[in-house]
């Protein structure tokens, strides 16, 4: 079971990169995601006047992984009715949250490469000292910052049978992940209630506890942080279930694919 659900993986994982050479993928996913870096960093340089922009580097690099997780596996089942494959999909017996589980694993991979890659790329241009991070820490923080985007990333692929906007849905939901990430700027700058939002999206707790990691060493606040993002990811993992059972049901009783 476990070696099918790797191999199906990695057969979607070449779908979908399979027609790019080695050129055109470190062009398309890491320069993109180097150069979106220099800018958010470069105004916050010219904006703030600080000179350590270590800061903006940890949290940009995490923000990046948004777009791979939501906009990789948000759109799933909307390319799969693209291409011609949803109602073979919707009839299957074959679990759904396991054919987005597909385009998932190798989201995780991409996205955590993506952060890594781009933190050491950045740090480099903007000299961030690399001696003071504990990369343990740093690491367990994009794993769970990872995990919490691609749980968040199946749930928004599953409103591709709800609504014929999905991709509207998408850009609006990473902007706001950016905004209540904290990567530019605190949260708690934000008016009235609007800091406690950021509870209820990724990267919030992972940035947070990524940052303590530049200098600290582990404690309860750092646990906390990464136990929480985890937890998210989980509440996200099972809405998602609740939700493909619900549209399951109301498909066959309709008749219908999709409820729009």
């Amino acid at each position: 079971m476990i070696q099918r659900f790797f191999s199906q993986a990695w057969l979607n994982a070449k779908v979908h990169q399979g027609g790019l050479n080695l050129t055109e993928f470190l062009a398309f996913k890491v320069g993109v995601s180097i150069l979106t870096l220099v800018l958010y960093v470069l105004i916050a340089r010219f904006t703030t006047g600080y000179v350590d922009l270590t800061a903006w580097v940890v949290g940009n690099a995490f923000a990046l992984c948004v777009y791979e997780c939501i906009f990789g596996i948000g759109g799933t089942f909307s390319s799969e009715r693209f291409n011609g494959r949803l109602r073979s999909i919707i009839v299957a017996p074959t679990s759904k949250l396991t054919v987005i589980m597909y385009n998932g694993a190798s989201s995780i991979v991409t996205g955590f490469l993506t952060i890594a890659v781009s933190f050491f790329i950045g740090g480099l241009l903007f000299g961030v000292q690399f001696s003071e991070f504990d990369f343990v820490m740093f690491a367990l923080a994009i794993f769970a910052a990872t995990f919490a985007s691609v749980g968040l990333g199946l749930l928004l692929a599953v409103f591709a049978l709800i609504t014929d906007s999905i991709f509207l849905m998408l850009n609006a939901l990473a902007l706001l992940i950016i905004i209540f990430s904290g990567a530019n700027f605190p949260v708690g700058q934000l008016p009235l209630f609007f800091p406690y939002i950021a509870n209820i999206f990724p990267l919030y707790r992972s940035i947070a506890a990524a940052r303590l990691s530049i200098g600290g060493a582990f404690s309860v606040e750092f646990w906390s942080l990464l136990l929480g993002e985890v937890l998210l990811g989980f509440v996200y993992l099972l809405i998602t279930f609740l939700a493909i059972r619900i549209i399951e049901r109301v498909a066959t009783r309709n008749a219908a694919l999709e409820m729009f």
